[in-house]
């Protein structure tokens, strides 16, 4: 009778030893499984964009000089007009094989318009003044102080608009421009697409609007300013001092310009607040698009 119990104990234990065996099995294979969809998971969601791969690769650019970063958001949100309206001044057909020579000049000297389709004459240089009382940054005499005003407006809500870059010779556009298009040629592109790519982020000397002074770039010229107060202060009232975002997300294929968050141009009071209104980029506003 003894060896009979020992037999069927013995038994027993075998068979719950066995069954502990598939359990733990069962256990690790699923536990496996769920690693296995957890880090192909998480493989996808690492992969860089387009954005963070091209970063990595652009050339660095000087980090600002002062101005506290907060998230924010990227852009007013307005509305087309419902009505279209007659342009403020009226224009030539151009186009970028044949661009057209314009001058800031007349009762609308603040609309004169810049890009690959219009030119200023060869050799201009506007009359400057420090766009800030102490800073070596430059704008045409007539948007200094304009930007001075709206400097001291952010200055006493508790930003600080730094002058970063302001009006630029013709001999500095070029430099740039040309360093731009070999950087792109070192990274594999022919010559012809270096320069395509280069024209939508520095436009050829006399096309830009730094050439003609009526632009600033505030703070830095790097894509981060979007996240700053200093952006935001200026989304809401840089109409009021007659400055645009001139080159916004949602326009690059009317400006031929990639989003410069940090670029704003000066067009007046009346244009400014017009603009904000509408939604429209400068082109829009002056009929060209």
């Amino acid at each position: 009778m003894a060896k009979r119990r020992i037999k069927k104990s013995v038994k027993a234990k075998g068979a719950l030893a066995l069954l502990l065996v598939v359990i733990l099995t069962a256990l690790c294979t699923g536990f496996a499984v769920t690693q296995k969809h957890k880090i192909a998971k998480e493989a996808e969601t690492s992969v860089p964009t387009e954005a963070e791969s091209e970063s990595a690769t652009a050339e660095p650019t000087e980090a600002p000089t002062e101005g506290t970063t907060v998230p924010t958001t990227t852009e007013p949100t307005t509305t087309e007009p419902t009505t279209a309206k007659a342009p403020p001044v009226s224009l030539p057909a151009a186009s970028a094989d044949n661009p057209v020579i314009v001058s800031p000049t007349g009762d609308k000297w603040e609309l004169t318009v810049v890009n690959l389709s219009y030119c200023l004459p060869e050799g201009y240089e506007p009359k400057l003044a420090a766009a800030v009382e102490g800073s070596s940054v430059q704008l045409d005499e007539r948007v200094a102080p304009q930007y001075a005003a709206m400097y001291a407006a952010a200055k006493a809500d508790g930003c600080t608009l730094t002058p970063y870059s302001g009006y630029r010779s013709y001999a500095r556009q070029k430099n740039n421009f040309d360093r731009k298009v070999d950087y792109y040629k070192k990274q594999g592109f022919s010559e012809a697409d270096a320069i395509v790519k280069t024209r939508e982020r520095i436009l050829p000397a006399g096309h830009s609007e730094h050439n003609m002074g009526f632009a600033m770039d505030v703070v830095s010229a790097s894509a981060d300013f979007v996240s700053t107060k200093e952006y935001s202060w200026l989304v809401a009232h840089a109409h009021e001092y007659g400055f645009i975002l001139r080159y916004p997300e949602n326009k690059t294929q009317i400006t031929g310009v990639m989003y410069e968050p940090w670029h704003w141009r000066y067009v007046g009071e009346k244009a400014a607040k017009e603009m904000q209104q509408s939604g429209q980029c400068l082109e829009e506003y002056l009929g060209l698009a």
